[in-house]
Order: structure tokens, then sequence, then C-alpha cells
């Protein structure tokens, strides 16, 4: 039977699995590895770290799944898309990447809306200009770190430069470059417009070279060794996560519809249609399907809410973890179960790195309302889950708004696991949530590009058909959907409050 193997670097991780064309995962291995934060606001992480990573949970998932390593027929790299890797002449690592949940180029941020036009920007890129893109973080360290600057030759994107450490091609994708906001979305190069405008030099960027499911190479004898794989294995060019994601969540048809979660939620829909949101309530993508593109409205700070409440609060339950124990997030989660629906009045808001779908808001920040001496940090643990899940109505709404189906939602990742988070989200959405047998959506979806320039697969249809199976529906409850409504009224009307503050805290 033949194998496939797909990673996904992520913003905290990196995931890689070993699952048959048939779609049985046989083997996973995941690595965390830390977000360094020197100054407050700021985020960044070291290259180095991504390429170990990989290298090592590609290893550990070959191992684990048992199987030869000349019956895996091809392996893909999918990466989150912002942070930039900053090389010299030698290809040598100039400075750690600026991660997409940084936040010291927010007044960058507003000079460039301001000089080049906010709609401008979203109709030629495609995206909503934020900060902690890749344009920011190449201004800010132009002005900030003229020494490295003056050094700097090539910028390359996660996976990519991953993929040129292991065979020396200096390139990217028609995927991966979208959050850019120097990228031309209708025309898959990159906009000369826009880097004249602001001063980058469009011959330090990659050249986009490959289609998602396209051979890169295939793997040298040196680097199959580092891997585990047979020399000869194809390599597939890659892509972006979030498309990656929708890709291995069935969703490549126009109207199909998922929900991501991880670090961030990302829900994600398909369009046959190059039409960017002229408000920017959603970035559009080239999607890893041909002829396709998707809508992505992120909810930020949602799983990291959680592993920041977990790595700050319960550290005697990370101990028990590491002793063999069950896991942190289980015992959390499930301690938070005996805790009354609305949580005895505690509200979340995870604004942790600001406020994207569906508030836009750069300037807010994280907040528990309603705190008691009454309440425990299992009522936080509550608070947190049904707040992350607040956030999900509106981000319906809109998609509704532009005649998405929205019917069902696939939901897949980290926070699908959990099957009370589960509950919890259908009951305040009021609609059916999906969940399939593998969750780790762009790692399966990373493995079936792996497929395609394997020639194992047709088309993506085929693949998914092929590689997709679903676990569990889980059906709202009508009345706890009642009961949610009400808080939800309470939530919204403190959140306008909240506004408010938050924007007075950054006049101040």
């Amino acid at each position: 039977m033949p194998y496939l193997l797909g990673s996904d670097i992520g913003t905290s991780s990196v995931k890689s699995i070993v699952i048959s064309a048939e779609g049985e995962l046989v083997g996973e291995a995941v690595r965390e590895y830390p977000m360094h934060r020197p100054q407050p606001g700021w985020a960044e992480n070291d290259p180095e770290d991504w390429v170990e990573s990989v290298l090592d949970t590609a290893r550990r998932a070959i191992a684990h799944s048992g199987v030869e390593p000349s019956s895996i027929r091809g392996w893909s790299v999918v990466s989150q898309r912002d942070p930039a890797v900053l090389l010299d002449a030698e290809g040598r690592v100039l400075t750690p990447s600026i991660s997409w949940v940084d936040r010291r180029t927010l007044d960058i941020n507003r000079e460039l809306t301001a000089k080049l036009g906010f709609e401008r920007l979203v109709d030629t890129t495609g995206v909503r200009p934020i900060g902690g893109l890749t344009l920011h973080n190449l201004i800010w360290t132009k002005r900030n770190l003229p020494e490295i600057w003056w050094r700097l030759r090539h910028v390359l994107f996660a996976k990519d430069y991953v993929l040129y450490r292991l065979t020396g091609i200096m390139a990217t994708d028609i995927s991966t470059p979208s959050r850019s906001v120097m990228n031309d979305v209708r025309r898959s190069d990159w906009s000369a417009a826009i880097c004249e405008a602001m001063e980058i030099d469009i011959g330090l960027l990659p050249p986009i070279r490959y289609k998602p499911w396209e051979v890169w190479e295939e793997l040298s004898p040196k680097a199959a060794s580092l891997v585990g794989l047979a020399p000869g294995t194809p390599l597939a060019a890659g892509g972006g996560d979030d498309q990656a994601a929708a890709l291995g969540a069935g969703v490549i048809d126009s109207g199909d519809l998922c929900a991501g979660t991880g670090t961030a939620s990302c829900w994600r829909s398909v369009s046959d249609r190059c039409d960017p949101d002229p408000q920017g309530r959603a970035d559009l993508s080239q999607h890893v399907v041909p002829d396709r593109f998707v809508y992505e409205a992120t909810i930020v700070s949602t799983g990291s809410s959680l592993r920041w409440l977990r790595d700050t609060f319960a550290s005697e339950l990370l101990a028990a973890e590491k002793a063999g124990g069950q896991t942190a997030y289980e015992e959390l989660v499930g301690a938070a179960g005996r805790i009354p629906l609305g949580a005895d009045g505690l509200l979340y808001f995870p604004y942790l790195e600001g406020a994207r779908t569906p508030r836009y808001n750069d300037d807010a920040t994280g907040v528990f309302f309603g705190l008691t001496a009454a309440h425990s940090r299992d009522h936080f643990v509550r608070a947190l889950l049904e707040g992350v899940a607040f956030q999900y109505p509106p981000s319906l709404a809109l998609l509704r708004s532009w005649g998405m189906s929205t019917g069902r939602i696939s939901m897949v990742d980290g926070e699908s696991r959990s099957a009370m988070w589960n509950q919890i989200k259908a009951d305040i959405l009021g609609v059916p949530i999906a969940v399939p047998r593998v969750i780790q959506s762009a790692a399966v979806g990373s493995a079936i590009l792996a497929g395609l320039a394997a020639d194992l697969f047709k088309d993506a249809r085929s693949g998914v058909g092929s590689m997709i199976h679903w676990e569990r529906v889980y059906e709202p409850d009508l009345r706890r959907h009642q009961l949610y409504d009400e808080i939800r009224q309470r939530y919204e009307c403190v959140y306008k409050y909240l506004d408010g503050a938050f924007r007075c805290g950054h006049q101040g």
C-alpha cells in the first residue's frame, strides 16, 4: 500500500504525519518550539527551529508508522505564510523571524494604508493590511536594523527556507506569498508597484516558480537520509498552511466551509472567483487547488489563549503530564465541564494579540469580565472556551452575507480533539459541526499535495475522496443554544464598553 508524508510548520509547533493513500493515519509526531518575546508586544521565531522540527518530526513519524521508507511515495511541507527568513549572500540567517502575532508594526500599518490606500491594497493583494505581515516586518527591519538590511540578499518564507536547506533551491509557490502584502493575487506574482512605493527591492523576494502540487525536486541521497526517506522520493512544492488545511478538510468547491483551530481559528470558504472583499472583512488567497480561491476570516488568540492559561496557571498539571499522566489540556477542559453553562457570569474576550475577525481592533487586549471571589480556575477555563466560541456567530454571519453554504461546518485541528469544546461551539452557533477522522488538516492537505506530486491521485477531488473520512457530527442542543443567545447579548453589550476603553488606552 502506498503512503505519504505530510508536514505542517505552524506558529508554535511542527506536525508531521504518515498516512496511507486511503486515509489511514499510521504515524505522527509533533514538536513545539518557543515563541521568543524579547520586548513587550514582540514575537519572534528562530528559523533553525523550523528546520530541526521538520526533520525531527518527519523521522519520528516514519519510525512511529513502521512503514518502509520505499513505501512512502511522496512528501510535502506547508507552512505559516507571514514570517520572513532573511538571508545573506551565503544563505545564512541574519536575524530572528518576526511572527504574525508580533505587534511592533502597528504604526507602520497605519502609515502603509495612508500612503497606498486601504482599498487599493486589499484589491491588489486580497489581504486586509494589518501589523505582523511580511511587508510590515521588512519595513521595520530596514528602518531599525540597518546593519542587517545592508547584508540582506534573499527573503524566503518558512517552508521555502526548509526546502532550500534540503535542495539548495530558492523559490516559492503561488499560494505562500498570499499574506506578504507584496503580491498581486490576480496575477500570482509580486506587485512591482507596491514594492516600489515602499522601497523594497523586488529582487530580494523569491521567484514564484511552482504550483503547490508540482514536484519541487526529487530528494537527493543526502537530503533523503536527513528525513528518513528513500532517495528519489518526490518533494512537492507545498503551499500556505491555511489553504492546505482547507484541502485537508475537503474544502475544494465553491461555497464549502471549514473552521481550523490552532493558535488562531481560521474560517475558510472556497470561491471560484478572484473577488477580494473591498472592506477586507476576509482575506482572499490562491487555493492549493487549481482555479480556486480561499476566503479566510481569522479569529486570533483562540488556542493560544488556552495554552497561555495552561502555562501560566497550571504548572502542576504540566508536571503531571510530563510524569506520564493525562495531558494538562484534558485535565483543564474536563474540570471546566463541571462548571455550569455561562461560567457563573464570567466572560472572556480572547484578544491577547489584538482582534481580527469579527472585531478588527489592533488596540484590543484580552479581558476576563465579571470576576468575583466565587470564581475558580475551572470557571476561567469554562469562560475561555465559551469566549472563543462567542467569536463564531458573527464570523458565520459574515460568510452567510456572501452566500456561502453554512448548513454544516467542518471543524479541524487541535481544538476539535475536545468533544466538550466542539459541543459548546455547536450549541452557540446552532449549526452542526462535523469532525474528520484525521483532524490534522494542514498535514493531511500537505500529504494530498505529496500524492498529487507523486501521481497517486489524478486531481484534488480524487485525493479528498480517498483520504478524508468523517468521524462524528455534533448536533446543537436547542435549549442550550437559546441560553447562549441570551448570554451573548450581554457579551456584545460588554464589548461595546471595552471597545471604547481599548481605543482610549491607545490614544493615551
